[in-house]
C-alpha cells in the first residue's frame, strides 16, 4: 500500500494544495485524465540547408493569426495561442459549456545571425515551417594609416 505522509501546504510548493494533489492522483487513477495542452503537443525542428535554417513546429489547434515570429540577430521567438470552446445545448436551454485558453512560447538561438528581411514563414496543416536565411559574415578590412 501507499506510505501516508503529512506535508504542510508550504512544503508542497507555490501555488499547490495536499486536496489538488489527491485530485489529480485519483483523476489520472480513474482514468480522466485532461487533453494534452499546446505546449507539450508542440514539436520543433531546426534544421540547417542550403545556406538557410530551417525551423519546422507543430503547433496543433493554432490559426495563423494566432502566431508570432520574433528574429532578433541569432535569436529566434515563437508564440501562438489557442481558445476553444465546447457548447453542448439542449433546444434553447445551454446544459454545457467549457472555455480553454493556452499559449506556448519557445526561443531559441541559433549559431549564426539571420537576415531577417529575406525570412520567410509557412503555416500550413498545423506546422509552421520557416526558412531562415543566414546573415552574411562581415569581412575584416584592413584600414590603411595615414
Amino acid at each position: 500500500m501507499f506510505p501516508v505522509t503529512s506535508r504542510s501546504s508550504s512544503q508542497l510548493g507555490p501555488g499547490r494544495d495536499a486536496f489538488g494533489l489527491i485530485d489529480a492522483f485519483f483523476a489520472d487513477w480513474l482514468g480522466q485524465r485532461s487533453a494534452p495542452t499546446l505546449a507539450s503537443r508542440a514539436r520543433l525542428e531546426v534544421s540547417e540547408r542550403q545556406g538557410n535554417y530551417e525551423v519546422r513546429a507543430e503547433l496543433p489547434g493554432a490559426k495563423r493569426e494566432d502566431i508570432s515570429v520574433d528574429i532578433d540577430g541569432a535569436w529566434v521567438s515563437i508564440s501562438a495561442k489557442t481558445d476553444a470552446q465546447t457548447e453542448r445545448k439542449d433546444g434553447e436551454k445551454l446544459l454545457y459549456t467549457e472555455r480553454s485558453s493556452e499559449s506556448f512560447a519557445r526561443s531559441f538561438e541559433l549559431p549564426q545571425a539571420i537576415d531577417a528581411a529575406a525570412a520567410n514563414a509557412k503555416f500550413e496543416n498545423g506546422v509552421l515551417t520557416l526558412t531562415l536565411p543566414k546573415k552574411n559574415a562581415p569581412q575584416a578590412t584592413r584600414l590603411a594609416i595615414k
